[in-house]
């Protein structure tokens, strides 16, 4: 008699653990932060040259020039500052003077430097919106060593529809090594965010 009332509590204790695991109830809350947002910031310059070349001396003799202006565009939604820098090849770059000056046109048009004006800001001490002025040879070639916009004590910042025109010349030296050598020249404004 004693197993069966043991047996009977033992049926009842698992029938109550069951039920009692299915009226099992309890408290919630909860709060929600909703429409986060998340998006990158841009930086993009653009120039006005169409992929075209700016400067050609073709069977040039001593004292051949050539000049040209680009209008560079900064359209990013980030401040940056701006270098420029240049990518030579072949052996007539160390008799090419390049003279390279930062300014303004009112009404730019790519290769045509009809309107252009120099900052009046003596940058390098080689005049007014000068920039570079030497052998195309010592033209800097990377984005560290490159020129920064502007040179002064500290590089001006561009900001979204900032514009600045450059005026590029090129010479050929009165010099008899000259004769037959070429030379490329791509020229690069980049811009980085701080």
């Amino acid at each position: 008699m004693a197993r069966k009332v043991l047996l009977t509590l033992l049926v009842l204790g698992a029938f109550g653990a069951v039920s009692g695991a299915a009226t099992f109830s309890a408290f919630s809350s909860q709060t929600a932060n909703a429409a986060n947002s998340f998006a990158a910031g841009t930086v993009e310059l653009t120039d006005n040259d169409l992929g075209g070349a700016m400067l050609s001396l073709s069977n040039a003799q001593p004292g051949a020039s050539d000049t040209s202006c680009v209008l560079v565009t900064y359209s990013g939604s980030l401040s940056s500052t701006v270098r420029l820098s240049g990518t030579l090849t072949g052996t007539l770059a160390p008799y090419l003077t390049l003279t390279v000056i930062r300014g303004d046109d009112p009404t730019p048009a790519f290769d045509d430097c009809n309107g252009f004006v120099a900052d009046s800001t003596d940058y390098v001490g080689s005049g007014p919106g000068v920039v570079f002025q030497g052998a195309l040879s010592a033209f800097p070639s990377t984005y560290a060593a490159g020129l920064v916009d502007p040179l002064a004590a500290s590089p001006e910042t561009w900001t979204t529809g900032e514009t600045h025109t450059y005026r590029f010349a090129v010479s050929l030296a009165d010099d008899n090594g000259a004769q037959g050598l070429t030379s490329t020249a791509s020229f690069t404004w980049e811009a980085r965010n701080q």
